[in-house]
């Protein structure tokens, strides 16, 4: 796995957007990340399987004893398709099946979660995922962990109200952490069981600070945009950040929101306020990158404090501290691009803190969403440099609806 990792590390290092090959190198990039059943192979030869790799009934047969050694019954169905499908683990229970099954420690655990499923780890603000945490934690077995699942109340999905008390989640662990006996993580679950069911507390925080900073007027978008735009001001375009929209300001943090000579957008998108359309199947964004890529309809549901997937949670916190980071030192210095000399390092532990503080696992070059935030981050220009790569997410997309139509064109004709 290390050599994995390290090889996309230094393929960051060797690409810039000055290279006149650059989106073929980037194309060549989306190519290069692990499917799963590569990741699942390096797992279990780290775990003992010493048979031979390019078995897969072996692989398969390996797998099944850990889990019925482990007294993990009924098996996980769909082993086989992990390596003949390249299908992902789908459900998070099974996941932890593998923990126990693994004998993995809480550390152990985690790592497994950020580098073989490029998920979080536990979620203590669902009691499910609570237990899992305080039985691994305290060397349970799965039948002992079964028996506190079934004595456990069940949560009760619901939203997060910051308005009233709020039980984050690491408060959650430092309770788990103290108790002695079964009985005192059920009790404690039962005296706060209004606290469960909504999950991200502290991710979604974060995200209403940040964004609050970036939206409010004289914030980061409005004051970045009259650094960048100097003309849209003087050409009577008076538009405070308070009274844009969130889509007007999510384009500009990636770069979309730009103009030509005489104030016409350079990006015109014709999506209905969403990305998607620009991001399904680009051959420049890997599938495991587009899933979940923060949007305008994600971030305004967390802003409402709905229920939205670890996923793009995780992935909406690594844009905006990214964004603040940057925007925060091209409007001190006041300039349109901002070098980052030796900031680089500080950015990556400033994203990390926030992951880390909300429960999410820490940035990976194996993950293809982190990588274009890594690859940014080791550029001399950060923020030109991660607007560059959105910018050419579009214009290759633009280029394939072009080939279509022209080729749409070209047959009408020749009827």
């Amino acid at each position: 796995m290390e050599k994995y990792t390290e090889q996309l590390e230094n393929i960051k290092y060797e690409i810039s957007p000055e290279d006149d090959n650059y989106t073929e190198e980037l194309l060549s990039v989306a190519k290069s990340f692990r499917d799963f059943d590569e990741t699942l192979d390096t797992f279990i030869i780290n775990k003992g399987f010493i048979g031979d790799i390019l078995n897969i009934d072996e692989k398969v047969e390996f797998i099944k004893d850990k889990f019925q050694k482990a007294d993990i019954l009924p098996l996980p169905r769909n082993i086989k398709k992990w390596f003949t499908e390249k299908k992902r683990i789908e459900k998070r229970k099974i996941a932890f099946q593998f923990c126990f099954a693994f004998k993995l420690d809480l550390k152990e655990s985690e790592e497994f979660f950020r580098t073989v499923c490029l998920q979080r780890g536990f979620d203590c603000h669902y009691i499910e995922e609570a237990i899992y945490y305080y039985a691994i934690s305290n060397e349970l077995s799965y039948a002992e962990t079964i028996d506190l699942l079934e004595k456990a109340p069940s949560d009760i999905k619901g939203k997060v109200d910051f308005n009233d008390e709020v039980l984050f989640t690491e408060s959650i662990i430092k309770e788990i952490n103290r108790f002695k006996s079964k009985e005192e993580l059920i009790q404690f679950f039962n005296n706060n069981l209004e606290q469960f069911g909504y999950n991200n507390a502290t991710a979604y925080k974060y995200i209403m600070k940040i964004w609050n900073e970036i939206k409010k007027s004289k914030g980061l978008a409005e004051r970045e945009k009259a650094l960048l735009f100097p003309n849209l001001i003087n050409n009577g375009d008076k538009t405070e950040s308070k009274k844009r929209s969130v889509w007007d300001i999510y384009l500009q943090i990636l770069g979309l929101y730009d103009f030509d000579y005489d104030n016409s957008p350079l990006f015109v998108l014709d999506t209905d306020r969403t990305l998607k359309p620009i991001l399904k199947n680009n051959d420049l964004l890997h599938p495991l990158a587009e899933d979940s890529f923060p949007d305008r309809q994600g971030l305004e549901a967390i802003l409402r404090g709905e229920h939205k997937s670890n996923e793009l949670v995780r992935k909406t916190i690594i844009l905006l501290v990214f964004y603040e980071y940057w925007t925060k030192r091209l409007l001190k210095n006041n300039v349109k691009v901002y070098c980052a000399d030796d900031d680089n390092e500080r950015c990556y532990a400033e994203i990390n803190r926030y992951l880390i503080d909300a429960g999410y696992p820490t940035l990976y070059a194996g993950n293809p969403y982190d990588w274009i935030f890594l690859f940014a981050m080791q550029d001399e220009y950060p923020m030109e440099t991660f607007r560059y790569f959105m910018r050419e997410l579009y214009i290759i997309k633009e280029d394939e609806l072009r080939a279509s139509s022209d080729s749409v064109a070209c047959t009408q004709k020749t009827i």
